[in-house]
């Protein structure tokens, strides 16, 4: 059994004549006049700090401590000043921190809607005051694309959402906007990376289905696209083959069998004593993965892939993360996301457990 890792390509999908306009929940009936998509969240990120709002050379945006480095990095090849804020333990927002932090440069708040969550009523109507005084929110919902709540989710002026996150694509991020963006030539998404990873992605299909052939061979292939897309920042617009899959594809069993999976671990690791839940589920919240805290989180993370089970960090921060909040630093230590995606039901998720619950025997 193979737990986690890229998705494999749905190549039956790929067959799919009817097609449909790409929604998400959050986003439905509400008043974004625009959408643009992108072959990465980053570059949906840079495109609408170097193309769509206009900055002052004095202007400071407000970021969470507890963030991935493709943000700022993206903020820093713009040449856009940043101030980060604090957090809670529970990924709420620390707005006592921001307040202290909201000095008249600031010009927008990036707010991140944290592993399948939204935000509380305080942190909203707070964040609704900022809006209404000016204040632009830039709102990213990549850990949380298929969550809906009609007030508390899908509320920025910006929201950008990853889809190749959640979704058996090589490359694929959408941008919406409150406001007509201008529509700026940007280079097409196929490069070394997209097509690295699609072929990795076909092979693993393959390799699924008949155990014979040999796991590293599309290892190196997922090796090559992660070092083409760290060394190739163009701006990029997501490839022909990640859109006809979005313009296809029914988003409810997704979502059925994330929130499926997630209820189900959730019942089960509350008796394993050695890590910690980090979210409490809320109903109509849908999961990218099950985040746990452990204090040996990189010698669990280990013992998980020597048994087949590939979980990812969210996230490894930069230096100036950690030394700008404790609380971020503490998670970053700790933190791993166990998968619960669409591709796994009742047996792997019953593996996970038992594979978990061992590692205290095993170490």
């Amino acid at each position: 059994m193979e737990i986690g890792s890229i998705f494999e390509i749905d190549v039956d999908n790929m067959f799919r004549a009817e097609e449909k306009d790409f929604a998400l929940p959050c986003i439905r009936n509400k008043d974004y006049l625009s959408r643009r998509f992108f072959n990465t969240g980053r570059s949906a990120i840079e495109y609408l700090l170097r193309y769509v709002i206009s900055f002052e050379s004095n202007s400071t945006v407000l970021l969470p401590a507890f963030v991935c480095t493709s943000v700022i990095d993206a903020f820093k090849r713009v040449g856009i000043k940043y101030t980060f804020y604090s957090i809670k333990e529970n990924l709420e927002i620390d707005i006592d921190d921001l307040k202290r932090k909201m000095t008249p440069n600031v010009r927008a708040i990036f707010v991140i809607q944290f592993f399948g969550m939204y935000q509380t009523d305080y942190t909203y109507e707070f964040l609704k005051e900022m809006q209404n005084n000016g204040i632009i929110i830039i709102e990213d919902i990549s850990h949380s694309l298929y969550t809906y709540h009609p007030k508390y989710i899908g509320f920025g002026d910006y929201v950008i959402g990853s889809l190749r996150k959640w979704l058996p694509i090589p490359d694929g991020a959408v941008l919406y906007a409150k406001s007509i963006m201008d529509n700026v030539d940007i280079q097409s998404g196929c490069n070394d990376y997209s097509m690295y990873y699609f072929a990795a992605q076909v092979m693993k299909s393959n390799y699924l289905m008949k155990k014979t052939h040999d796991k590293k061979l599309y290892l190196t292939l997922v090796e090559k696209a992660n070092r083409a897309l760290f060394s190739d920042y163009t701006l990029r617009e997501i490839t022909q083959i990640s859109l006809r899959y979005i313009n296809t594809y029914d988003d409810k069993d997704i979502i059925r069998k994330r929130v499926a999976n997630y209820k189900y671990l959730d019942e089960k690791i509350n008796n394993i004593p050695f890590v910690k839940k980090l979210i409490e589920y809320k109903n109509m919240y849908v999961p990218i993965g099950f985040p746990l805290l452990c204090e040996n989180r990189d010698e669990i993370v280990d013992y998980l892939i020597k048994n087949n089970i590939y979980c990812n960090v969210h996230w490894k921060l930069s230096d100036e993360c950690k030394i700008a909040d404790r609380v971020s630093r503490k998670l970053s230590d700790q933190i791993f996301t166990i998968p619960c995606d669409q591709r796994y039901g009742v047996k792997e998720m019953d593996y996970i457990v038992d594979i978990i619950s061992s590692f205290k025997k095993w170490s």
